[in-house]
């Protein structure tokens, strides 16, 4: 116990501090029980929690706010509760996610529960910030698993390295019941659904008119769907569904909410005029969130407009497509979208993991660390087709930036991520070959990036892209002898090309990145394979 002395010196100190340190200093003094600032200490977080909900402050002295919050007492129900309800429409998306990952700081015991009753209202940046956050305890991963078997976090949310992470935990439990739902990580088939899915399996074994395919594209989904540059990217881009076999697409096309990603879930948003406006969630910024309906009009509405924003686990496109298409076109359309041309571009939205065109490593608005491309479109190096993804609203993930122990932004990032190809393939081409901390920044020819080859037959063969041979520093151009300078970025920035050639001309099952060893943090722009 402080004397007297002591305890009026630390509430001196406390009125006169600023309000980043109150909290720090508030919850030193409560844990040491200083008499004198019982009552001190809950006007505190009074004026704490008025600096959290001011609207009029900028992100910076909110998050600090919260921050402080936690601080005062980090097993306090309540102060969660209060953070995790600030969160609503009209909030921010950085701002959002920031709160969310202070949430890390909590233990408090009910803090699983709140976050997963408070899923279906954020964005998908946030639920995604919210797994991080879910995953970080084991009580709360177990509260996880509860959302995931009731539908209240798709399967599909979760990264490669979530998952392989759950079915490797450390608690037991915890480990059996992930292991016991990754069978229907896919999703749990809707029975009506199913039915169907099985009267229209014949056409995935029948082979198809591709001319006639395209003009049933065209006509039935286009409106949504960009194919060959053909469409509207309101949808998921369909231009790489070749490497995926046709019963899959099936189970796509007729089942659309049974695996649906985040960015293509339904949203309703209720507008403070009474309207409610439901379609897909577009883009978001400060100020406005962006929906797109079924009709694909865009329809952006204020946040302070914005009464409620709410997810839905329904995909945007509707269920009953069997209606407007019999079986025989089917069939054509499946040996359209399943044709292979000499190059297919892999689809890397789902395993994106950061913005390019905002700082990558240290600081998010330092320009020197983006990778800008400026025009998003198809870009085309030494003949092969790269698509790239717009990441021009500086929110969209659209590179995968793997994990670095180094800087801010690397330690958060994944270390293995996978890309579906059930294709022989000739070569795999990559708009890559850089990485923070990459040579001649890290002078060691240490290994960076692993390219894991897995055949359908089992085998599976690994190469090994290593730094200051196949890798450089993104920063300025750099030349390594085993990859080549692509691309030049208005400050001077560079992308590289660079290719692996499987042994084989099996049909591969997947092909996956892994994260080297070492210290660098290596960039994967576009990924595009050539078949045989």
């Amino acid at each position: 116990r402080l004397s007297d002395e002591a305890d009026q010196k630390l509430v001196q100190w406390l009125l006169r501090v600023g309000p980043e340190s109150k909290g720090a200093l508030a919850g030193l003094a409560a844990n040491w029980d200083v008499r004198a600032l019982r009552t001190e200490v809950a006007r505190i977080r009074t004026e704490i929690a008025a600096r959290l909900a001011d609207s009029t402050l900028d992100v910076a002295p909110r998050l600090t706010a919260a921050k402080s919050l936690i601080q005062l007492d980090s097993t306090s129900d309540e102060t969660a509760q209060l953070i995790v309800e600030s969160i609503t429409a009209q909030t921010p998306s950085d701002l959002a996610v920031g709160l969310v990952d202070g949430l890390k700081k909590s233990a408090a015991p009910g803090l699983g529960s709140m976050i997963l009753a408070r899923m279906d209202v954020f964005t998908p940046t946030v639920r995604q910030a919210a797994i991080k956050v879910l995953l970080t305890k084991a009580d709360t991963t177990s509260t996880l698993l509860d959302g995931v078997a009731a539908g209240q976090v798709m399967a599909t949310e979760l990264a490669l390295d979530q998952k392989q992470a759950l079915v490797a935990h450390p608690t037991e439990a915890i480990r059996d019941r992930a292991k016991e739902l990754m069978g229907r990580l896919g999703g749990i088939p809707n029975a009506d659904r199913q039915q169907i899915i099985e009267q229209y399996a014949s056409a995935t074994r029948t082979s198809g008119d591709a001319e006639k395919g395209k003009a049933i594209y065209k006509q039935q989904c286009a409106k949504c769907h960009l194919h060959s540059g053909m469409g509207q990217k309101i949808g998921p881009e369909l231009t790489g569904m070749a490497v995926h076999p046709k019963h899959e697409l099936l189970v796509h096309i007729l089942d659309p909410s049974r695996s649906v990603e985040g960015n293509f879930r339904i949203y309703s948003a209720v507008v403070n005029d009474g309207r409610v406006v439901t379609g897909m969630l577009a883009g978001e910024s400060k100020t406005t969130v962006e929906l797109i309906d079924a009709e694909a009009r865009r329809i952006s509405i204020a946040r302070e407009d914005l009464e409620e924003l709410r997810a839905s686990p329904k995909s945007l496109m509707p269920e009953g497509f069997e209606k407007q298409i019999p079986l025989i076109d089917m069939t054509d359309l499946l040996e359209f979208l399943t044709q292979r041309g000499k190059y297919i571009p892999l689809m890397l939205d789902k395993v994106a993991s950061a913005n390019s065109t905002r700082g990558l490593f240290y600081d998010s608005a330092n320009e020197l660390e983006r990778l800008d491309f400026g025009d998003w479109s198809t870009k085309v190096f030494q003949g092969v087709p790269f698509r790239l993804i717009d990441g021009s609203d500086g929110v969209t993930p659209n590179c995968v930036l793997f994990y670095g122990p180094l800087g801010s932004q690397p330690p958060k990032m994944p270390k293995v991520v996978s890309l579906g190809c059930e294709s022989p393939v000739r070569m795999i081409h990559l708009l890559s070959g850089v990485g923070g901390w990459s040579y001649p920044a890290i002078q060691d020819a240490s290994v960076s990036l692993i390219v894991r080859v897995k055949y359908t037959d089992g085998v599976v063969e690994e190469h090994e892209l290593k730094n200051g041979v196949h890798f450089a520093d993104y920063i300025r151009q750099v030349d390594v002898p085993e990859s080549v300078h692509a691309f030049k970025f208005p400050l001077g920035q560079q992308m590289r090309y660079l290719t692996v050639a499987p042994k084989r001309m099996v049909p591969l099952r997947e092909i996956e990145l892994v994260k080297g060893p070492d210290d660098t943090a290596p960039i994967v722009m576009a990924v595009t394979v050539e078949t045989p």
